[in-house]
């Protein structure tokens, strides 16, 4: 008898890396979250058996160099990484100080199937307006290829990244795709009011859900529009479901892969919001990108790759 096809479950945002990038991600964070759930010593294999765990089929990988010289090296890993894993949808990344951004970009999506590129600003250390990106964005809408940015939390990073200077990337280039990882939090009205201007601009409310939690109060009554933020993101996700992501930000989001994810079952909004985020949205966005993208895997596959890669 013919088993149903199991339902697509897609994770918009892990962090796999080389080994020793992956543990220097881990012991970042247990320095910053000493009761972090997550070992130092967690492998690639581990984060997909937790992944295979809780039902999810698709994940994007998300990589970024802290040095020139990782820029052609960590993609080459990203993507044989990826080729190994079904499931897996690579995303590349750059350098700031990376020469010949367009040519790189290039050689990348012609060896590997990178979906677009992926920046965390803040911990590589520019301004997503920088002006030595401008090669690569140009190439990017041109190529009509996504960007993923990592925004908001500036208090955190102390560091700024104002959603309104954002918006000046947006107009320099109207016709990139764009991923606002994070939702510019906690300026969510703002980011949600983009969404209405700019067509190619996508949310992902990675490391959101989590301050609905319990015992976030005192997060509420730090924010100027205080428990209304409640009702800006139900309000945001109900309007528009068809351009926000969700993912876990594992192996460093807040908690467990299974607190991560308990955050979205029980977030009061409709069930087709929820299916959205977790999987309509991701899949439409990645298949405008790779049409004919293989959506037939299973959670165990998705293991099985891994295994098969690391032997």
């Amino acid at each position: 008898m013919k088993r149903d096809a199991p339902e697509i479950f897609i994770d918009s945002h892990v962090h796999i890396f080389p080994q020793d990038r992956l543990g220097g991600l881990m012991r970042w964070i247990l320095r910053l979250v000493p009761e972090h759930p997550v070992p130092e010593s967690v492998t690639a294999q581990t984060i997909l058996h937790e992944m295979r765990r809780e039902g999810i089929t698709h994940f994007f990988n998300l990589v970024y160099p802290l040095k020139e010289e990782e820029t052609v090296p960590l993609n080459t890993f990203n993507g044989r990484f990826c080729s190994t894993v079904p499931g897996a949808i690579p995303f590349a990344s750059m350098h700031q100080d990376t020469a010949e951004k367009a040519k790189v970009a290039e050689e990348a999506f012609t060896s590997y199937p990178f979906v677009g590129f992926k920046f965390h600003p803040f911990v590589q250390g520019f301004d997503p307006w920088d002006k030595r990106m401008d090669s690569l964005y140009a190439f990017l809408q041109e190529a009509q290829k996504p960007v993923i940015l990592h925004t908001g939390f500036d208090d955190y990073y102390g560091k700024s990244m104002p959603v309104e200077a954002l918006e000046g990337l947006l107009k320099r280039y109207p016709r990139l795709p764009v991923v606002f990882a994070h939702m510019g939090f906690p300026e969510l009205e703002a980011a949600f009011s983009l969404l209405e201007d700019y067509p190619d601009l996508y949310l992902d409310a990675t490391l959101v859900l989590p301050y609905l939690r319990p015992g976030c109060e005192d997060f509420f009554a730090s924010l100027p529009e205080g428990h209304r933020f409640i009702d800006v993101l139900m309000d945001g996700l109900e309007t528009h479901a068809g351009r926000v992501m969700y993912g876990s930000d594992h192996p460093v989001g807040m908690g467990g892969l299974s607190d991560i994810y308990k955050d979205l079952k029980g977030f009061p909004v409709s069930e087709d919001v929820k299916r959205a985020m977790r999987a309509d949205t991701p899949k439409a966005f990645v298949s405008r990108f790779v049409p004919g993208f293989d959506w037939s895997v299973t959670p165990d596959q998705l293991e099985q790759g891994g295994m098969t890669r690391e032997g």
